[in-house]
C-alpha cells in the first residue's frame, strides 16, 4: 500500500511539469520581445494613418476651393505666380527685406 506521501509525489512532478513548461510558453523571451515590437509598430502605424487622414482633408478642401472659391484661386495666383489684376500698381523695393524677423 503506497503512502499518503507517495501519492501526493505521484501528482506534484507531473503537475510542476506541466506548469514549467506552460510558462516557457506562455512567457517565452522572444515571444514577448516580438509582442512589444509588434505594440510599437502599431503605434507608428496608428500615428503615421492619423498623419495622413489630415493631411487627405486638408488637400481635399484645397481641391474644393480650387473648383469653387474664385477668391481662392486670384489669392493664390499673386502669392504663387505674381499675378496682379488689371489696373493694378505693383510696387517693388530693392534691398528692403520685410520678412525680415527681428
Amino acid at each position: 500500500m503506497k503512502s499518503q506521501k507517495e501519492k501526493k509525489l505521484k501528482f506534484f512532478i507531473p503537475g510542476v511539469f506541466v506548469f514549467l513548461i506552460s510558462l516557457i510558453v506562455i512567457f517565452s523571451i522572444g515571444g514577448v520581445i516580438k509582442v512589444y515590437r509588434l505594440k510599437a509598430a502599431k503605434s507608428k502605424l496608428i500615428n503615421k494613418l492619423t498623419y495622413l487622414k489630415k493631411s487627405n482633408a486638408k488637400i481635399k478642401r484645397q481641391i474644393y476651393d480650387l473648383k469653387h472659391n474664385k477668391q481662392y484661386i486670384a489669392e493664390l495666383a499673386r502669392q504663387e505666380l505674381g499675378m496682379i489684376k488689371k489696373g493694378e500698381i505693383v510696387f517693388k523695393f530693392f534691398g528692403v527685406n520685410n520678412n525680415k524677423k527681428k
